[in-house]
């Protein structure tokens, strides 16, 4: 039988339920076997990123081969969650935000945290924050702390001297 790839929408929907149920197994009623239950999963993910990192390592030699692979939205997952990603943290923090309509001015970078600023003004600004955030963890998700600050749009302000200058009505002189 042909290997079928899933399709983004059906790997993100098994990675939520897998999440789903791994965070479940402390809720189970039998404590020894939920403890049971979750050290063969951490068994199950060791075996798997040796394998997978063994993979990695063949694949140093064709780094373009590897990228692509990472770029793979699940590929890159697992890439991550065994720390064999071959991007560095910053290079995926900024990709992630390239992806978005108005990227936001990179303040402060580190491996666990991120400092940002979006442009003000316009509605949605809280729907910013919420993409932002969600951009750099799919991306980056070692990124713990990320904090987005607003900052003026370009040109939106309007000096306040501006405002009082010429009181001369338009069309004219004062009227009498």
């Amino acid at each position: 039988m042909p290997f079928e790839p899933w399709d983004d929408a059906y790997a993100r929907s098994q990675v939520a339920l897998a999440e789903e149920r791994l965070s479940g197994l402390d809720a189970l009623p039998d404590g020894l076997a939920a403890a049971r239950a979750a050290q063969t999963v951490e068994t199950l993910v060791g075996l798997y990123g040796q394998c997978l990192g063994r993979i990695t390592a063949q694949l140093a030699e064709h780094p373009e081969l590897l990228g692509r692979l990472a770029a793979d939205e699940l590929v890159g997952h697992l890439l991550l969650v065994h720390d064999l990603h071959p991007d560095a943290v910053e290079d995926r923090v900024r990709q992630a935000l390239a992806t978005l309509p108005e990227p936001p001015e990179i303040l402060e970078l580190s491996d666990t945290a991120l400092r940002v600023r979006i442009r003000a003004g316009g509605c949605g600004s809280a729907g910013t924050e919420q993409a932002v955030r969600d951009a750099v963890a799919a991306r980056a998700p070692e990124i713990e702390d990320v904090r987005v600050e607003s900052g003026p749009a370009d040109g939106a302000l309007i000096p306040v001297d501006a405002l009082f200058r010429d009181r001369t009505p338009v069309g004219g002189g004062a009227r009498g």
